[in-house]
């Protein structure tokens, strides 16, 4: 049952993708052996995934740190694919389609006319205000 568990826990951050969970359960597995008795279990597998960066919803950190950038620097977007990969330092056909398809499936990014926005999802993800985004928490947007 431990194992289920664990097993669950390496798929439900895995993307949907099967190659990232076989990597993920090969870093596991060695976690696995460094740090326990050689098996896994949801423990084990926890810490690993927590050592690797990888958090609940599958998000590395190269994904937080765009939607931090859009966030912190862009105040939220709009904001273009390449201005976003020169901020973090990452080609701009990377982001677009590496990193971005997984960031709008999970409803943390958008893609609008003008750039690329945020959602309220990724702000309450990564413990951020909204009210942030306009520089003045009272103010609102001209459109909304």
């Amino acid at each position: 049952m431990l194992i289920a568990k664990a097993a669950g826990e390496i798929a439900s951050r895995s993307r949907g993708t099967p190659r990232i969970a076989n990597a993920l359960l090969r870093r596991v597995r060695d976690f696995a052996q460094v740090k326990g008795n050689g098996e896994i279990d949801l423990r084990i597998a926890r810490i690993a995934l927590e050592a690797l960066n990888i958090d609940r919803y599958g998000l590395d950190e190269i994904d937080n740190k765009i939607l931090l950038t859009i966030i912190d620097k862009f105040k939220g977007g709009p904001v273009g694919i390449n201005t976003i990969a020169t901020a973090i330092g990452e080609d701009g056909g990377t982001v677009e389609e590496v990193y971005e398809p997984f960031l709008i499936k999970e409803g943390f990014l958008k893609r609008t006319p003008r750039g690329r926005e945020v959602t309220e999802l990724a702000y309450s993800h990564l413990g951020r205000s909204m009210g942030s985004r306009y520089g003045n928490p009272l103010q609102g947007d001209l459109f909304d």
